[in-house]
């Protein structure tokens, strides 16, 4: 079952093209993704302990092969990925020699997908929740200048300012592919509210940062390398 990709190997020729999408699918939607994962992708999918868990993995890995799929003209069965060491994927095999870049990101039931080609990428997206916004997870993990950043808001917005600061430190360590073994607070980005989306200090200055809300309640954050270039937005239709 292949999403309506209109537009989309047009688009992230040159540019990016991020997808969004709902996780919660009907079991005939969830069946004929399932059916184009790997074995591995099987077996993680069988060691969530909650079943929404593992449906909510099958539809994401089931949607990234067939948007890749489509991209690339390949059958998503016979899409195959790597990992680096601290587990960001890559295409191997049949679809290593396009170019084509990509990362993946879900919370609370929506999931996104950036695609490219030669370029770095990063993506990451968060549900909004006040209860996981606290200000000791802030010194805990923000650098000084952002948690002095957080702290001039008024307290009503501040859980807004903690996720548009967190998804924008995430993408860029998805984008490096190094996981924590780049601390979170050794670089600095913009989170004030009416700010353009930015890094501030200890990036390296060929990364860009865009952000984006890809649904009411959430956050999200794209980080790629290279010049600025054109970011196309759309959706797989339920």
């Amino acid at each position: 079952m292949a999403p309506e990709t209109s537009g989309l190997r047009e688009e992230a020729a040159d540019g990016i093209s991020i997808w969004n999408a709902t996780l919660d699918r009907s079991e005939g939607e969830r069946a004929a993704w399932e059916s184009t994962l790997s074995p591995e992708e099987l077996a993680r999918a069988n060691r969530f302990h909650f079943a929404k868990d593992r449906n909510h993995y099958v539809v994401a890995r089931g949607l990234l092969r067939a948007l890749l799929g489509e991209y690339l003209h390949l059958d998503p069965r016979k899409l195959e990925f790597a990992y680096g060491p601290y587990g960001k994927p890559e295409l191997s095999g049949a679809g290593a020699a396009s170019g084509a870049s990509f990362n993946l990101a879900h919370s609370g039931g929506l999931a996104v997908f950036a695609i490219s080609r030669r370029r770095t990428l990063g993506i990451d997206i968060e549900r909004i929740q006040a209860e996981s916004a606290g200000e000791d997870i802030a010194r805990r993990y923000f650098s000084a200048r952002e948690v002095s950043d957080l702290q001039t808001l008024p307290p009503e917005d501040r859980v807004a300012a903690f996720f548009r600061c967190w998804t924008r430190k995430e993408a860029y360590l998805k984008a490096l592919g190094t996981g924590l073994q780049t601390p979170l607070d050794s670089f600095s980005v913009s989170l004030l509210p009416g700010e353009p989306a930015a890094f501030r200090d200890g990036a390296a200055p060929d990364w860009r940062l865009e952000a984006f809300e890809p649904a009411e309640g959430y956050a999200g954050a794209v980080v790629y390398s290279g010049q600025p270039c054109a970011i196309q937005y759309f959706s797989v239709s339920a």
